[in-house]
């Protein structure tokens, strides 16, 4: 009877998409062509999907080629499904790619962040892409991974790659008829969801008070608090919308350059 066992477990993680605690970023996990020739040469298989991939052996085959093998060199390109995810992820330049160096050597569960950021004609492409896998766009990391003799075992190992979320101020445009006066936005659980009246701004001919966040505050998929619309000291709207990806600008002043989500609440 052959038996099979995982030996490797790839997870890939990201700030905004925390809707679970476990929740994996939606980036596929696609072998290089020269990664792809040698599962095939140690009769390895590849389970992959959405943030996801494990590294699956038959254990008597892969026995008897583990003793022969020194270093053993994969190489991952991480290639994201949703259109927002460069747009909400940490990065010096909007089109860098994060190249991850995983080195299975002191210890077998590693958790990196996503850093060592390079546009993608800087990095070392050792191995071609595959255009019909790939979108050069859509590529946003690079997963090396290097297991020495040493840990080229049975043993269960995992690779967790965590990328960072970017931070926004919170622009409230309120449009309510009638309703000028004794406007507040409040969130009593959390102190950094607090914010300030600013001067009103006039939108396609209407007036919108205006109440921009105090601090910065990391963009997800889904939060925990409510920000309430008060009037006159009475809840107004207990749950006002949140930020989305798409409505966030960039604002440079003297001081230093702002991200700006937009919400408007008719």
């Amino acid at each position: 009877m052959t038996h099979y066992q995982s030996i490797l477990v790839i997870n890939v993680r990201h700030e905004y998409y925390n809707a679970r605690k476990d929740e994996l970023a939606p980036v596929e996990v696609c072998p290089a062509q020269t990664t792809q020739h040698l599962l095939r040469q140690y009769g390895m298989l590849l389970r992959s999907g959405p943030g996801f991939a494990q590294l699956i052996v038959e254990k008597e085959l892969f026995s008897d080629l583990a003793s022969l093998t020194h270093d053993f060199h994969l190489r991952f390109y991480l290639v994201s499904t949703d259109p927002v995810l460069r747009s909400i992820t940490i990065m010096p330049n909007m089109f860098d790619i994060s190249h991850v160096n995983a080195v299975l050597v002191d210890d077998i569960n590693l958790n990196l962040t996503a850093s060592n950021w390079m546009g993608i004609d800087d990095l070392d492409q050792g191995d071609t892409f595959h255009p019909s896998v790939i979108c050069r766009r859509n590529l946003i990391g690079v997963l090396d991974i290097h297991i020495p003799d040493s840990h080229f075992t049975l043993e269960k190992k995992s690779i967790t790659i965590h990328f960072k979320t970017i931070s926004t101020y919170w622009k409230y445009y309120i449009f309510l008829q009638g309703k000028k006066k004794d406007m507040n936005l409040s969130c009593p659980p959390n102190d950094a969801l607090s914010f300030t009246e600013q001067e009103d701004e006039i939108i396609s001919g209407k007036t919108a008070k205006i109440f921009l966040s105090n601090n910065e505050i990391p963009l997800t998929k889904s939060y925990g608090d409510s920000v309430s619309l008060s009037l006159e000291n009475k809840i107004f709207i207990k749950t006002l919308p949140y930020p989305v990806p798409e409505r966030t600008s960039t604002l440079f002043t003297e001081e230093k350059t702002k991200l700006i989500s937009h919400i408007y609440v008719n």
